[in-house]
């Protein structure tokens, strides 16, 4: 019976210290302030960008961080003129680049008094595996001239330097011609459509004008009204010649591409029984062309007035 009544305290003792006492503090239930415990994001949905947690977009940097700029290594160069009326001059120039993946940049042509500076760019990717081999590479170089007077001029591409010599102001306008302009020779325009059909004759019938197969090979050929009337130029018989202003026929160029025509370059009355006439072909070139033509030619022709008419005799020729 001792045992039993021993066995009951203890039970009644352990109840005792389960049970909460009143003044214990509530729950998280019972506060109205307490803030609801945060939901946990489910990892399995995706992120947006406009997300707080997602990772910003830091950026690439642009592709030309990533291209190293430099200078082309030049061997030589040698200064080319050509003998056109104005002359044109370029630069052939030949040198060699780094390795198997630097290539050719920008060329830039500044002149400064009698020097022209030629400065040639590399471009090379700056994270790209290379061949170490030197690649060679050969550049015409075109300068521009016209209008310079006569002297001698230096050209100085990427450190390296030549000379070359203008014996003549190298003007559009021919040596001893006053103005080039038809209407200067004060000659009546029955006389002057004459010289204009002989003149044109000569050059696209007779095919004695220098490098007369470069205009036939174009289809129509291109006259410029520079210097000249239209209205006064005579029809040809077999001859397609069609008449352009000089903002015509670069027009036609930027569009087209490159061609030649057909210009007079100069008229000199000595007197009114004596005119000189020049007749040239040159190349319209397009603003984006990088070309540089060694083709064309032109010839002046001595007119003298006789009793059968006009009379002429070429005095100069030409070819580029």
């Amino acid at each position: 019976m001792k045992y039993k009544i021993t066995l009951l305290l203890l039970l009644l003792m352990a109840l005792a210290a389960c049970t909460p006492s009143g003044g214990s503090e509530p729950t998280a239930s019972d506060d109205p302030t307490t803030e609801a415990p945060t939901e946990m994001p489910d990892m399995d949905e995706p992120v947006s960008s406009d997300d707080p947690t997602a990772i910003p977009n830091e950026g690439k940097p642009d592709a030309a961080e990533n291209i190293i700029i430099g200078d082309a290594t030049v061997e030589s160069i040698d200064v080319m003129i050509m003998e056109s009326f104005p002359v044109q001059v370029s630069v052939h120039v030949t040198g060699y680049l780094g390795d198997g993946c630097t290539t050719l940049g920008d060329i830039t042509t500044k002149q400064a008094g009698e020097t022209f500076s030629v400065h040639i760019f590399t471009e090379r990717p700056a994270d790209m595996m290379c061949t170490q081999q030197l690649v060679g590479f050969e550049e015409n170089v075109a300068l521009d001239v016209v209008g310079l007077p006569a002297g001698t001029y230096t050209v100085d591409v990427n450190g390296v330097t030549n000379t070359f010599t203008l014996d003549m102001d190298n003007s559009p306008q021919l040596p001893g011609t006053e103005d080039g302009s038809l209407s200067d020779l004060g000659l009546p325009d029955e006389d002057l459509t004459e010289l204009l059909r002989l003149t044109l004759e000569r050059a696209l019938v007779d095919q004695e004008i220098p490098d007369y197969a470069l205009l036939a090979d174009q289809g129509p050929i291109v006259l410029s009204t520079e210097n000249i009337d239209p209205a006064l130029l005579p029809e040809l018989d077999g001859v397609d010649l069609v008449t352009m202003s000089p903002e015509e026929i670069q027009a036609k160029a930027d569009a087209d591409g490159d061609f030649p025509y057909l210009r007079f370059q100069g008229f000199t009355a000595v007197s009114p029984d004596e005119v000189n006439i020049s007749l040239g072909s040159s190349w319209a070139i397009a603003a984006d062309s990088d070309m540089l033509y060694l083709s064309g030619g032109g010839f002046t022709i001595n007119y003298t007035r006789t009793d059968a008419g006009w009379n002429g005799e070429v005095t100069e020729s030409w070819i580029s």
